[in-house]
């Protein structure tokens, strides 16, 4: 993992919440955007990331996970404004989430679902675990040049790489519920670690840090992520979740774990 993801992040005067992402096409989605956009559009105040980046470059230098936890606060509440809204930025990849979700699903449980017919014949030709991969990640992520649309393909991508190669005897088309949910939660945690590289990952890039401890710090702060969104997923399964709208219910997965957050600051 390198540190030249991120840029200098958006600044003040933009959309907290763009409209062009309501444009990016989803392969394969059949739970559209709700419509539930505020009646004005919020635009980010001067300086909002200025808290965040400092507490996470404490966290960069001394490893502190208390200066980790206020700059995660600190980028929800005051960068995006708040947990809520930084959820619904999040749309396409809880969308994509939840197309994951259910294509993993119908892979294993539909005999007729088409994808699962081409990941056969692709493991009949000796195909390997990259090449599966990639026919996965063409089914549920758009393939358009924007950043989110990028980050969906990388993250999907890592995430389905991660778990095959902790269990390399896996089979993608007849994955357990556990394995399931396992997998919807890294990609989740991929893509929120993804937005805030790109928003405030500028503290990574410090030269007076040694290199090996920036990234061991990058590391520790996405399993950091990860674990916090694992638990939230496991209080959805706790639920009544077959005739939820999954997407829903995986933005509402990172506005918990966000609200957790906030409370540090």
């Amino acid at each position: 993992m390198g540190t030249s993801a991120s840029s200098n992040g958006p600044g003040s005067g933009v959309s907290l919440d763009p409209e062009w992402l309501d444009d990016i096409e989803i392969p394969n989605d059949e739970q559209k955007s709700d419509g539930n956009v505020s009646s004005g559009v919020i635009i980010a105040p001067r300086a909002r990331f200025s808290n965040a980046r400092r507490n996470l470059g404490e966290y960069v230098r001394s490893g502190d996970r208390n200066s980790l936890r206020k700059s995660l606060g600190n980028y929800s509440r005051n960068g995006m404004g708040g947990s809520q809204n930084f959820a619904r930025r999040m749309r396409v990849s809880t969308s994509i989430a939840g197309g994951m979700f259910q294509t993993f699903r119908s892979l294993r449980d539909d005999t007729n679902f088409e994808l699962r017919s081409v990941i056969s014949k692709l493991k009949e030709q000796g195909a390997n675990a990259s090449k599966i991969i990639s026919e996965f990640i063409s089914h549920v992520c758009p393939d358009g040049g924007s950043l989110d649309e990028i980050s969906s393909r990388n993250s999907g991508t890592a995430a389905l790489s991660e778990f095959l190669e902790r269990n390399p005897d896996a089979d993608i088309v007849n994955l357990s519920d556990d394995q399931i949910w396992s997998l919807t939660s890294s990609f989740l945690a991929n893509e929120i670690f993804s937005r805030i590289q790109m928003d405030i990952g500028q503290a990574f890039e410090t030269r007076d840090i040694p290199f090996p401890d920036r990234i061991s710090r990058m590391n520790e702060m996405k399993d950091f992520i990860q674990v916090e969104i694992a638990t939230q997923l496991n209080e959805i399964r706790s639920r009544d979740i077959y005739n939820a709208d999954i997407s829903k219910l995986f933005q509402k997965t990172i506005q918990n774990t966000f609200e957790l957050y906030e409370v540090e600051i």
